[in-house]
């Protein structure tokens, strides 16, 4: 029965899916990154749609001509206008079809690199709790052991009622909080597989490790790329809007009456008094504006950003090791104090505070390895380790 089990445990960590895996399947199929792509569609029909002319208009009229002595005669009147855009404004709209598209373009990259940087914290918070449950589930057995022994010394008369009833209330209390930390596990692993658009249950493997793309510069942010898109789109705008006149009106008519025939031909040409487009070219250029001084700010930010990561992840590398040294110390007192305890010659107080520091130290340790892995991503995120 114990191989049956032994080979279960095995087959299940042999199948757990790695985070790679994981994480390519959900970059696939899920429908939010799906959605995000159609932006680029989006882009390409918009460029097609500002650039496209205007239909011409047809103009058809029937005229009655009232004569002298009592005659009267029919006449007619036919006209069409087409639009003509005027010389170089076709080439600012294409323009700035090409800036939106390259924008949304930058867009798509960005929501991506966004998603695979949520998409890895999740996992992380999942792994955390994770291993808070194993460990609820390790204090728990120690404190059955520890009721064991005080039932053991209870029936031999070694220790009072009271000291037995307290290892029996805090097996109870610590039960709780296995149970806490289960749910919160479980909480967290259908917030991760809800995240990647992932239907069916899975087992993750839970020892992936981030590693830090040391080689790589803020410069390749994708939010970044995105945000220097923006300001040249705005920029486009802007030069499209210095056009003061985009279209004049080219007809031509045909007249036909009792006693002759007109045809004539012309242009009609809007006069920009009142509307020179003032405005929407001072919006543009003041957005164009704003989005260079958020730039510049971003840019200041990634770069103190990138400073904090490195030497906060020297700092908890440092901790990580003296946290494991500390728990491996404290993991041998327990076990002595233990052996005391059971032959009276440790007190129940002095062994539950070795327990609960030997916990709480453990506890410390799985906060500093999410912390690490935690800026590990960060900092992957904001040199574009992550862009396609």
């Amino acid at each position: 029965m114990k191989n049956i089990m032994v080979s279960l445990c095995l087959s299940a960590v042999l199948s757990a899916q790695s985070f790679d895996t994981f994480l390519q399947k959900a970059l696939n199929n899920s429908p939010y990154l799906k959605a995000n792509i159609l932006e680029i569609d989006k882009s390409e029909l918009y460029g097609e749609l500002l650039q496209r002319y205007k239909n011409p208009t047809l103009s058809l009229e029937l005229s009655r001509f009232e004569l002298s002595r009592g005659r009267s005669d029919n006449g007619y009147r036919t006209a069409i206008t087409q639009p003509l855009r005027l010389w170089g404004v076709g080439n600012d709209k294409e323009n700035l079809a090409y800036a939106n598209k390259s924008e949304r373009k930058s867009f798509v990259a960005f929501n991506r690199a966004l998603f695979i940087k949520k998409l890895s914290l999740l996992y992380l918070e999942y792994v955390q709790n994770s291993a808070l449950t194993t460990l609820a589930k390790q204090e728990l057995e120690i404190s059955k052991k520890i009721l064991h022994i005080s039932k053991e010394r209870y029936k031999e008369g070694t220790i009072a009622k009271v000291k037995y009833l307290v290892t029996k209330i805090d097996l109870q209390r610590v039960q709780n909080l296995y149970n806490e930390q289960r749910a919160k596990k479980i909480s967290t692993y259908y917030k991760l597989l809800s995240f990647a658009g992932e239907n069916e249950e899975l087992s993750l493997d839970e020892d992936y490790l981030f590693k830090r793309a040391s080689h790589l510069t803020y410069n390749n942010s994708a939010e970044l790329h995105y945000m220097k898109k923006r300001v040249q789109k705005q920029k486009a705008q802007a030069k499209l809007n210095t056009n003061k006149i985009e279209w004049v009106n080219l007809y031509a008519e045909y007249e036909n009456e009792p006693d002759q025939d007109i045809y004539r031909a012309g242009v009609n040409i809007p006069l920009a008094l009142f509307n020179a487009k003032k405005e929407e070219y001072s919006i543009a250029k003041l957005q164009a504006k704003q989005s260079e001084y958020r730039v510049q700010s971003n840019e200041i930010n990634l770069s103190l950003e990138l400073k904090r990561i490195l030497k906060e992840l020297r700092v908890l590398e440092e901790l990580k090791v003296s946290m494991n040294e500390l728990y491996q110390s404290q993991k041998e007192l327990l076990h002595m104090y233990e052996e005391g305890y059971k032959i009276a010659n440790i007190k129940l107080v002095e062994l539950q505070n070795i327990k609960s520091r030997m916990i709480q130290t453990k506890e410390k340790s799985i906060e500093i390895m999410k912390n690490i892995q935690t800026n590990i991503v960060q900092y992957n995120y904001a040199v574009g380790a992550y862009n396609e």
